[in-house]
C-alpha cells in the first residue's frame, strides 16, 4: 500500500514539478525492487519477477536496469527448478563457524584437506593472498583447484592438474595447470571444487552459472571420450537455495553427502547438513510456495510437524534421553571406536613422518650395503603403515554403523572428546556429548612438484600487408605443398628497417655473406603477383615471385603448372577439393564462394573443357564443411574430391 502511495505521489508531484519526476520515479524503482529481493529470498518467483519488471519500467538508471534484469533471470531460473524439487532424508546438521568451516568435513579416511601451494598458484597469476582449500586424495590421478588470475581481473575459475610422475620423496611430479573451460568457469565465482572418489564427478560452488542468486551447487561428469568436464548442471531445490550454498562433498561409499548453508545460520556461522545420497531422486513440484519454502529449509526427516520453522538454534539438537538409554552400549562401544580412530590416526601419521626421515636418508648414502640395509627397513615400516592404515579403515567402518543408529533418530551422531579431557557425567550417568564434527588439520603439498604451462606463443600473420613499421617473422614451419614469396633483394649487411618500406611480413635469410630479403606466403601465383605490383609500388623495383614446393625452390613456372593440374599438395599426400562445376558456374556460386572462403577459385583446364575447385583443404571434414553449406544454398552438384600428387 505504501509503494502504491508512493508512485501516486510521485506522478502528481512531476506533474507540478518536473525536475523531481526522475529523482521521486527511482526512489520508486528502488523499493520495488527491496520488495523484488525479499520475495525472491521467499521463494515467491513469480511475484518477485512482477516487482522487478516494475522497477525496471519507473528507471531511467541503466545500471539499475541491468541489475533488475538479473535478478529477474534469477527469478526466471527459480520457476523452472521449482518444478524439479528433491525432498531429500536430512539425517542430521549442525551449526559450524565459518572460518575454515571445509575442516568440519569429516567423511573418509581416503584423503585430507590442503590448500593449493603457492608455486602451484603462481604458475595461474595467483599472488596466493587468500587461497582455497580442496579435497586431496593421494590415488586420484588429478586435482582441480580455485584460483583467482590477477591478470585476467575475472574471478575464482577451477583449473585442473594431472599427475605426470612420482618422486623419490613419496610425493608427486603435476604437469601444468589447465583452466576448465566455459561449461563451467564464468566471469562469476566457482569455487570448493570436490572430486568424487572415482574423480569422473567434479562439484563446486558458483554464482556465475544458472541459479537462484548467491553461491548454487552444481555437479559435472568426465567426458571420456572428450576427455573433457562437461556442461556444470545446478544440483537444483533444496541443495541450491537462495542464499549461499557451499562445499558439497559425497562420502566415498556413496551413501550420504554433506553441504553447508548460510540459509538457515547465525552470523559468521554456517549449518552443515548431513543428507542420504540417492542417485535418482524422486523429484516433485510443491503444490505451493509455502511447501517449496519448507523444504527448502531442510528440515530433519525424523520431525513430522511440516509446518515448523527450523532455526539456527535446532541446529546439532542432542539425542534424546529416551534413546541414549535404549543405546547405551552402542554408546559405550562407539567412545571406545573413537578413541580408537584417533590413536591409530596419531600412528598413522608417525609412521608416515618416520618414513619420511628414512626415506631422505637413503637419498643421502653412497655406499650400496647402507642403502640395501635401509632400503630393507622402509619396507617393513611400509608394511606396518599399510597395516595401521587398514585397521584405521576398519575401525572407522564398525564406527560408520553405530553412526548409522544415531542418524536414523535425525542428528548427527555425538563425537566422545578425548578421555584425558572427558566431561562431566549427565544426571543419567551417560556421558555428555559434543555435537560438532571433529575438525580436521590440512596438510600439506608444499614437497610436491608443479609444472609451469608452456608460454603461450602467438600465431605469426602472414598475412601480406603495408603498415607503418615492417614486421620481420623466422622463415619456419614452411607449408608441406606449393607456395610463392616475394624475394625482395640481396644485401651484404642486414638492411634497415626503413630499406623494408614497411611491407610485412618480412623473411630474413643469411646466404653465405649476404642476407636475402623475402615478402609475404601466397598459396596461388595470382596473390603473389598482385602483391609484387604494391611491392614495386614501394620503390623496390627489382623484386621478383619466387616459388617453393615441399620446402624446396622451384621454378616459377612449375608451380603455375601445378596450379593448372591441381598439384598443389606434397607428393603422395592426399588433399581435398571442392568440385564447383565444369565450364561455367553460375555468378552466385562464385560470391558465396567468395563470402565462405579465403581460398581462391582454381580452374584447371582438361581435355574436355574447364574444372573448377576451391582448395587445398588439409581433411575431408574441412572441405565437406564448405561443400555442405553451398548444397544447402541450391548448388547439389557440389562434391568433395581426394587429390594425391
Amino acid at each position: 500500500m505504501a509503494i502504491k502511495l508512493l508512485i501516486k505521489i510521485s506522478l502528481i508531484a512531476g506533474l507540478f514539478f518536473p525536475a523531481t519526476l526522475t529523482y521521486a520515479q527511482q526512489a520508486s524503482a528502488s523499493s520495488l525492487f527491496l520488495e523484488g529481493e525479499q520475495l525472491r529470498v521467499a521463494y515467491e518467483f513469480e511475484r518477485a519477477k512482477e516487482a522487478y519488471t516494475r522497477a525496471i519500467s519507473l528507471s531511467g538508471d541503466s545500471a539499475f536496469i541491468a541489475r533488475a534484469q538479473q535478478r529477474r533471470v534469477l527469478c526466471e531460473n527459480g520457476l523452472i527448478l521449482s518444478n524439479y524439487v528433491v525432498r531429500p532424508h536430512v539425517l542430521g546438521r549442525t551449526v559450524i563457524p565459518y572460518r575454515e568451516f571445509f575442516l568440519f568435513y569429516d567423511l573418509s579416511p581416503s584423503g585430507s584437506w590442503a590448500l593449493p601451494p603457492f608455486e602451484l598458484l603462481s604458475h595461474v597469476n595467483d599472488k596466493g593472498d587468500t587461497r582455497l582449500p580442496f579435497f586431496y586424495r593421494a590415488t586420484q590421478d588429478r586435482i582441480v583447484f580455485s584460483a583467482k588470475d590477477s591478470a585476467s581481473g575475472s574471478g575464482w575459475d577451477l583449473y585442473m592438474i594431472q599427475k605426470k610422475d612420482i618422486l623419490a620423496n613419496g610425493a608427486f611430479l603435476w604437469g601444468p595447470p589447465v583452466r576448465l573451460g566455459p561449461g563451467i568457469n564464468t566471469p562469476g565465482n566457482e569455487i570448493y571444487p570436490v572430486l568424487s572418489s572415482d574423480g569422473k564427478t567434479l562439484y563446486f560452488s558458483s554464482n556465475g552459472l544458472p541459479g537462484l542468486g548467491g553461491m548454487n551447487l552444481y555437479v559435472s561428469r568426465w567426458d571420456t571420450k572428450t576427455q573433457e568436464w562437461g556442461l556444470a548442471e545446478n544440483l537444483g531445490i533444496p541443495f541450491s537455495s537462495t542464499h549461499n550454498d557451499l562445499l558439497y562433498m559425497l562420502s566415498d561409499d556413496s551413501r550420504y553427502f554433506y553441504f553447508t548453508s548460510d540459509r538457515a545460520a547465525p552470523k559468521d556461522s554456517l549449518v552443515l547438513y548431513k543428507v542420504e545420497y540417492e542417485s535418482a531422486p524422486v523429484k516433485i513440484r510443491p503444490a505451493s510456495v509455502k511447501e517449496l519454502r519448507e523444504i527448502a529449509m531442510m528440515p530433519l526427516s525424523g520431525n513430522k510437524t511440516r509446518d515448523r520453522e527450523y532455526g539456527p538454534k535446532e541446529a546439532g539438537m542432542a539425542v534424546p534421553d529416551s534413546i541414549l538409554e535404549k543405546t547405551r552400549e552402542a554408546t559405550a562401544h562407539y567412545t571406545q571406536l573413537t578413541a580408537a580412530v584417533r590413536n591409530l590416526k596419531v600412528q598413522v601419521a608417525g609412521h608416515e613422518k618416520k618414513l619420511d626421515s628414512l626415506r631422505k636418508y637413503y637419498s643421502s648414502l653412497t655406499p650400496e650395503e647402507d642403502r640395501r640395509a635401509i632400503a630393507n627397513t622402509i619396507r617393513e615400516e611400509e608394511f606396518v603403515l599399510m597395516e595401521l592404515q587398514q585397521s584405521l579403515r576398519d575401525t572407522r567402518k564398525s564406527a560408520q554403523s553405530i553412526e548409522d543408529l544415531f542418524l536414523s533418530h535425525g542428528v548427527l551422531p555425538p563425537v566422545t572428546t578425548p578421555a584425558s579431557k572427558s566431561p562431566a557425567s549427565s544426571a543419567s550417568g551417560l556421558q555428555e556429548m559434543d555435537l560438532f564434527p571433529v575438525k580436521q588439520q590440512l596438510i600439506s603439498l608444499d614437497s610436491h612438484l608443479f609444472e609451469a604451462p608452456l608460454p603461450v606463443v602467438p600465431p605469426v600473420n602472414l598475412e601480406f600487408r603495408i603498415e607503418q613499421e615492417s614486421v620481420i617473422v623466422p622463415w619456419e614451419n614452411e607449408p608441406p605443398g606449393l607456395y610463392y614469396r616475394i624475394q625482395l633483394f640481396t644485401v651484404a649487411r642486414k638492411a634497415t628497417i626503413s630499406q623494408l618500406k614497411g611491407i610485412s611480413p618480412i623473411f630474413e635469410v643469411r646466404a653465405g655473406n649476404h642476407y636475402v630479403y623475402y615478402a609475404g606466403q601466397f598459396y596461388n601465383y595470382a596473390d603473389a603477383a598482385r602483391a609484387l605490383a604494391s611491392v614495386k609500388r614501394r620503390g623496390i623495383t627489382g623484386a621478383i615471385v619466387v616459388a617453393y614446393f615441399q620446402g624446396k625452390s622451384i621454378p616459377v613456372l612449375e608451380g603455375r603448372r601445378r596450379e593448372a593440374q591441381n598439384k598443389t599438395a606434397p607428393e603422395g599426400v592426399a588433399a581435398f577439393h571442392v568440385y564447383l562445376g565444369s565450364n561455367q558456374i553460375p555468378p552466385a556460386l562464385i560470391s558465396l564462394v567468395g563470402e565462405l572462403s579465403d581460398k581462391d577459385i582454381i580452374r584447371v583446364i582438361t581435355g574436355s573443357g574447364t574444372d573448377y575447385f576451391i582448395g587445398p583443404f588439409a581433411s575431408a571434414s574441412q572441405a565437406e564443411e564448405l561443400a555442405s553449406v553451398l548444397r544447402e544454398k541450391g548448388f547439389d552438384t557440389v562434391t568433395v574430391q581426394q587429390v594425391t600428387n
